[in-house]
């Protein structure tokens, strides 16, 4: 069961933000309140949003990886810019095309969550 929760972490954390869900790098370690951390918070999110099969297709998808890989994605994610994250997700085609635009409008949903969980620090 640890293997898997441990396996399911670093999936939801390479599509985040992804997705997003990309800004995990960012959101481990910003904790909250006693409800525990965003990262728990985006887990919760993706477990509600997606399978554990989509999860696995998304975070495998080259043109995700490639976003997540990008300066660009990496900067938004070093500077906790959700909205720049949102827009490299949103102009991104070859991602749309690989996970189709319906979930990327999904993880954008889940990214406005986080972050305005992120700026009331829920």
């Amino acid at each position: 069961m640890r293997k898997l929760t441990t396996k399911l972490g670093v999936t939801v954390g390479t599509a985040v933000l992804a997705v997003g869900l990309m800004a995990l790098p960012v959101l481990a370690d910003t904790t909250t309140n006693s409800d525990g951390s965003l990262f728990s918070k985006m887990q919760t999110l993706m477990n509600e949003t997606f399978t554990p099969q989509q999860q696995q297709q998304f975070m495998s998808s080259p043109a995700m990886q490639d976003l997540h890989n990008s300066s660009d994605m990496q900067q938004a994610m070093q500077n906790q810019d959700f909205g720049r994250m949102q827009s490299l997700m949103n102009s991104d085609q070859e991602l749309k095309k690989e996970i189709g635009a319906q979930n990327v409008g999904k993880m954008n949903q889940m990214m406005g969550q986080l972050q305005g969980m992120y700026q009331s620090g829920r």
